[in-house]
């Protein structure tokens, strides 16, 4: 099965296809640093690094697959919840426009929860009328790492599955919620000091209340706009891109030696990335966190793309 990947970023989604058995034939991003990293990631996929909009899609080759976790930022309840209004919200109309031109059996869609409650629930109208008007059955879910992905992150999101044929869409289910096993404990190494960049040790004002409010070893404490609070369920607080595009905006632990940031490969290893996945040297640390936080929850791709592979062995496509 292949899969054709839009607003691709450093392949979250492409990486859980891959686990579930799937070939990705090409990808689509247009950010610099975001396809740096996807290319020393996979090597042998055609990345395409370009605005999709000015992406001929005819041009491509077929695929069963479309893939997309398109922009969130105007439908996420952190931003200013400007749906369609904003450029960024228009984009799934690109999205679309692949829809038709290679009519795929499957479509996979990801994006935040927000987006059935955003503008009084008439932005995801718009995403199911669309799809319902392309011949698809929908099937959708909002589920959360830590129920359905086996690692201990607070995030919540949509996936929509649509299928071509009425006889996929009733032989697929959603995968059913797993324990969760992963503790933050094998993700995070107090006793092992990390380099120095991470810690808070100046007498900066956020310094000075980092040291007073993070006392807890056994916890994250979530930042948000400067303020500091503690997780109280012993789990990573969503992972945003804001923590390499605003100050002071990565999640907190106090370790052995200190208060300090989460690392980026702790917060790969809470998106459920190998420890295999790396970034090139040309990504500066501030980009990483963003690529990061833009990126998805791979376990949870992983069981979904099973499920809909799940439906291959059952049906044959006609």
């Amino acid at each position: 099965m292949k899969v054709g990947s839009l607003f691709s970023g450093i392949g979250g989604i492409d990486l859980g296809f891959i686990q579930a058995g799937y070939e990705i034939a090409w990808a689509i991003e247009k950010d610099h640093a975001a396809c740096e990293t996807y290319r020393a990631n996979f090597r042998d996929t055609l990345l395409i690094e370009q605005d999709v909009r000015k992406v001929n899609a005819d041009s491509l080759p077929s695929v069963d697959v479309i893939a997309a976790g398109f922009p969130c930022q105007s439908f996420s309840i952190a931003g200013k919840q400007q749906g369609f209004h904003d450029d960024r919200g228009n984009l799934f109309f690109e999205i679309a426009r692949f829809i038709k031109s290679h009519n795929p059996r499957f479509v996979f869609l990801e994006n935040v929860a927000n987006l059935i409650q955003h503008d009084n629930g008439r932005t995801f109208h718009v995403i199911y009328n669309t799809l319902i008007e392309y011949g698809y059955y929908i099937r959708y879910r909002v589920m959360r790492a830590s129920e359905y992905g086996n690692v201990p992150q607070i995030r919540d999101r949509i996936y929509i599955v649509a299928f071509r044929q009425i006889e996929d869409c009733d032989c697929f289910s959603f995968p059913e919620p797993t324990e969760l096993k992963v503790k933050i404990s094998d993700i995070i190494d107090q006793a092992k000091r990390v380099r120095d960049v991470y810690y808070y040790t100046d007498s900066d004002p956020f310094s000075l209340a980092a040291q007073e409010i993070v006392k807890r070893k056994d916890s994250i404490y979530r930042v948000y706009h400067s303020s500091i609070k503690i997780t109280q369920n012993h789990m990573c607080p969503t992972l945003t891109a804001s923590m390499g595009t605003q100050k002071n905006q990565v999640h907190l632990i106090r370790d052995d030696y200190g208060v300090r940031k989460l690392t980026p490969r702790e917060c790969l290893r809470f998106q459920g990335f190998p420890d295999s996945f790396g970034f090139p040297k040309t990504i500066t640390l501030e980009n990483t966190y963003k690529q990061i936080g833009n990126s998805v929850s791979v376990p949870v791709v992983r069981y979904i793309a099973k499920q809909i592979y799940a439906v291959i062995m059952k049906k044959p496509y006609h």
